[in-house]
């Protein structure tokens, strides 16, 4: 376990500068609510249609984003300022210092560790709230969030729905984890003052230096082990897995976890609706219907062909030929 000195968990250690976009109008009597994401400057564009999914679903409330970054363009700036003074809202742009998180692990080379960065969002964010939803950027909001930030969560720092049940087995007991419950992390509704309370990013620091072999994934893991099933668990409205694939009706946020992605292709209503989100947003508007033919991309074919039978079995074989083709250069030339 690594240790730290008294006094190190202090938000000016962690916080490089802040860019503040506020368009919100002076009679607005509306609630103030707080929603936070983390992201790299890649993933500007797919956080633009989740912002926009919030403000077009909750006009009852006063949205406050919060943008945890590892640095951003210019260009992504200038569009959340014109997302900020479109909808007359207030967004937050934080530019994290990386240097206190370089001993996490980083599982798979494509993940960032600026997955991290919620670990510290309650040290940063307590000037300005007692509670915030955070948000993975491919999330998508679809109704109100009125009950979640009403939820009483006294004696909790945080609410998260448990992954599926085989999931959630699979990784509790890889992580040896004595409560028999797992968490999703991309979607936490946080109490601040219990977070600060239990020393939830304390504890998460103290993981920094273990092996990797510990762990199947980054920060979900480190905090599930902080929690081991202390957190509240919410109902699976709050986060429907898969793109909604599961979902009965009622999702209130749909979340695109797994490899298929809202922005590579349109295979369901929801992906569909994502796409208007992302229309309304100030970033390029993505119009690929299909899959991409990048070898890399070969399993984006099988599902597409999957969900393509239905309709046309011309399309399932195209879907399928291009699925192997692509499968079999990847084996050979990667």
């Amino acid at each position: 376990m690594k240790t730290f000195e008294k006094g190190y968990f202090v938000p000016e250690r962690f916080l490089k500068n802040c860019r503040d976009y506020d368009f919100r109008q002076e009679e607005d009597r509306r609630p103030v609510r707080h929603v936070a994401y983390n992201i790299n400057d890649a993933y500007f564009q797919i956080m633009g249609a989740s912002l926009v999914s919030v403000l077009e679903n909750n006009p009852e409330m006063s949205p406050v984003f919060h943008i945890f970054t590892d640095g951003y363009s210019q260009a992504n700036a200038e569009k959340v300022g014109e997302l900020a003074e479109k909808y007359h809202c207030r967004c937050r742009l934080y530019t994290l210092a990386m240097e206190p998180f370089q001993d996490f692990h980083v599982k798979v080379e494509r993940f960032s560790r600026i997955t991290y960065g919620r670990t510290v969002m309650p040290l940063i964010l307590k000037a300005e709230t007692d509670r915030f939803l955070y948000l993975d950027a491919d999330t998508m909001v679809i109704r109100s969030l009125e009950p979640l930030f009403a939820l009483n969560l006294d004696g909790y720092a945080m609410g998260a729905v448990s992954e599926r049940v085989p999931d959630a087995k699979r990784r509790g007991d890889y992580l040896k984890l004595k409560n028999g419950r797992y968490f999703n992390d991309g979607i936490m509704i946080v109490n601040i003052p219990e977070w600060l309370k239990q020393r939830i990013t304390e504890n998460a620091f103290s993981l920094q230096c273990e092996p990797k072999s510990r762990f199947l994934g980054q920060s979900q893991d480190v905090l599930n082990i902080v929690f081991d099933g202390t957190n509240y668990f919410l109902p699976s409205i709050y986060n429907e897995f898969g793109g909604g694939e599961d979902d009965q009706g009622n999702g209130v946020i749909i979340h695109w976890t797994g490899r298929r992605k809202p922005w590579q292709m349109v295979l369901a209503d929801f992906d569909a609706q994502w796409r208007t989100y992302n229309r309304l947003s100030p970033w390029e508007t993505i119009t690929n219907v299909e899959p991409i033919a990048k070898p890399e991309n070969y399993h984006d074919f099988k599902q597409w062909a999957k969900f393509r039978k239905k309709d046309s079995y011309v399309d399932y074989l195209k879907g399928m030929a291009m699925y192997a083709y692509l499968k079999l250069r990847y084996k050979l030339f990667s």
